[in-house]
């Protein structure tokens, strides 16, 4: 009996403390539980604490990069061997004959230019934003202002002594896009631009990109207003129409700073001399078909008051009339996908025409009637199967008697060489370096003219100048 109640009491006082470590382990585990759902809500509040901080320093960042300008290099040396053959039978502009030089032959086979882009811009948003570039194109040792009984400016002391405040400005402009949303999106622009090395004149640049508008028929740089509308929602793929109109020279008179007898009481509004008028320009470029590998492009343009001569010759620069121009060029990237070397080749071709409407009583090309110009421009581009990204360049121009289009940004340095009234062969060797930062070109140019040089716009093109000119160019740029 008394083994049987111990037993019980033994049985009991474990059973109770058994309940005892349960309840112990079970406050415990309770605890243990209240403490996680605590961290848990802790690290939710520090979660959304880090996206409430991620969210400010993404807008401070973005407002940051939108409160500045960012730059871009574009530097260019260069050397040319250049040299001009002039006509036996050589005339001057007014038909007569040019004793001086006829026969004669001039050259240079050391010229060193250095050209230097400046590029600024700014971004408000993915809508609106600036964009503006400085030049600076120049020969070693240049004198910049030059009198035999004035001493001479060297290019070599000109940024070493008290100068002037001039700075080139190659283009200046702000862009706005809106309408996104619309069938037909548009863009506003105005400024200044740099309409040079556009559509197919990229590629013997050296240039990835071209520029606006089309080439074969400008190469300027103006100042002028425009608007685009995108069609590539109801036309094309990547087709578009600019509208551009501008001004390329105002004929007013001497400003109230101007020196005696010159001073003018009403500064800013008339003409200088007879004839003197403003030059105004209308610009229709446009994208008819781009899917990246086919790009076919169109423009017209015309220039009012365009520059001529009066009946008598002595006029020479005078608003005289009328000038249209139009242009069709194509370009085609990667020739077969299969094949590497032709999918890395381009080909292009190009036409073109211009067109003189002299008022009465003035002339332009040397005529009082209607003339009309044209030319073809074709070339190709293919590997070079030496280097890595590099490319040969083979081009071809012809322009006919009358063909004068608006050039006068130079794309040669013996002249504009798509202006020639004759043939021009060209070949070059676009040659990366340092990626896209750092490139070389050697370029050959061989201008053979059959009436006027292209350096004389609205000269009669039957007073022959120069026979042929030639220009051997190496450059080495960066760009960053």
């Amino acid at each position: 009996m008394k083994k049987r109640t111990l037993s019980f009491i033994a049985a009991s006082l474990v059973a109770g403390n058994l309940l005892a470590d349960e309840a112990a382990l079970q406050a415990q585990i309770t605890a243990l539980t209240q403490k996680i759902e605590q961290l848990e809500k802790n690290q939710g509040t520090l979660q959304e604490d880090q996206t409430a901080q991620a969210e400010t320093l993404s807008k401070v960042n973005a407002q940051s990069a939108n409160d500045n300008i960012k730059w871009d290099i574009d530097l260019r040396t260069a050397y040319h061997n250049i040299g001009y053959q002039y006509a036996d039978d050589a005339k001057n502009r007014d038909g007569s004959t040019d004793t001086i030089h006829a026969g004669k032959k001039y050259s240079n086979d050391s010229l060193f230019t250095n050209r230097l882009w400046l590029g600024m811009g700014s971004k408000v948003n993915d809508d609106l934003f600036f964009n503006g570039q400085v030049a600076a194109n120049y020969y070693w040792g240049a004198d910049t202002a030059y009198h035999p009984t004035m001493a001479q400016d060297m290019g070599w002391e000109a940024s070493s002594k008290p100068h002037d405040v001039s700075l080139r400005l190659r283009q200046a402009y702000f862009v706005y896009k809106f309408g996104n949303d619309w069938s037909i999106p548009m863009v506003a622009s105005a400024g200044r631009r740099a309409a040079a090395d556009g559509f197919l004149a990229n590629h013997r640049e050296g240039t990835a990109k071209p520029g606006s508008p089309l080439a074969h028929i400008t190469n300027v740089e103006v100042d002028g207003a425009m608007v685009q509308f995108n069609l590539d929602k109801v036309f094309l793929p990547g087709s578009y129409l600019k509208v551009v109109y501008g001004r390329s020279y105002d004929a007013m008179n001497q400003s109230v700073f101007s020196a005696a007898p010159y001073a003018s009481p009403t500064p800013y509004t008339g003409a200088t001399f007879p004839g003197d008028e403003k030059v105004d320009f209308l610009v229709l470029p446009m994208s008819i078909y781009n899917d990246g590998a086919s790009n076919l492009m169109a423009q017209y343009a015309m220039i009012m008051n365009a520059k001529g001569d009066n009946l008598a010759g002595t006029g020479y620069g005078v608003a005289a009339g009328t000038a249209h121009y139009g242009a069709l060029s194509y370009q085609l990237d990667g020739l077969n996908e299969e094949v590497d070397f032709l999918n890395d080749s381009t080909i292009f071709a190009s036409v073109a025409m211009t067109s003189t409407n002299p008022n009465h009583g003035f002339q332009m090309l040397g005529s009082i009637e209607n003339k009309t110009g044209y030319s073809f421009w074709a070339g190709c581009l293919f590997p070079d199967t030496m280097t890595k990204g590099g490319r040969f360049g083979l081009e071809y121009n012809y322009g006919s008697k009358y063909w004068t289009p608006m050039t006068w940004a130079e794309d040669s340095i013996i002249g504009s060489k798509i202006a020639t009234r004759g043939n021009v062969y060209e070949g070059y060797w676009n040659i990366p370096i340092v990626g896209k930062n750092l490139t070389a070109q050697v370029r050959y140019s061989y201008i053979d003219y059959n009436y006027r040089s292209s350096i004389s716009f609205m000269d009669n093109p039957e007073y022959k100048n120069i026979d042929h000119s030639q220009e051997l160019r190496a450059f080495i740029r960066y760009q960053y």
